[in-house]
């Protein structure tokens, strides 16, 4: 069963060479919503920050916090639904505030 949506932006700077990333986490449960701005991180880096933030805000357990987040998928039955957006503009990524 799906508890947590992630909605990840990603940013490709051409002239230095490095991808970023911005997350919108939206719990199930109750609509709330934890933003993390955007931050540097390649491949399924975004993954690590999602997991940072929802042990930040006691969306998971603190158990998880040297782990990946496919060990908490894992043992709750896959409950976070992923949704990539991929490489869009810089000016996409700076809607979601806040940081980690």
């Amino acid at each position: 069963m799906i508890q947590f949506i992630v909605h990840v932006k990603k940013w490709f700077d051409r002239y230095n060479g490095n991808t970023y990333h911005s997350l919108r986490i939206i719990r199930i449960k109750d609509k709330e919503k934890l933003y993390c701005s955007w931050r540097y991180g390649y491949g399924d880096q975004y993954r690590v920050t999602a997991l940072d933030k929802m042990i930040k805000e006691k969306w998971i357990p603190q158990k998880y916090k040297d782990k990946r987040i496919t060990h908490y998928e894992h043992d709750n039955d896959y409950p976070v639904y992923w949704i990539d957006e991929g490489h869009g503009l810089k000016k996409d990524m700076m809607i979601w505030g806040e940081e980690l």
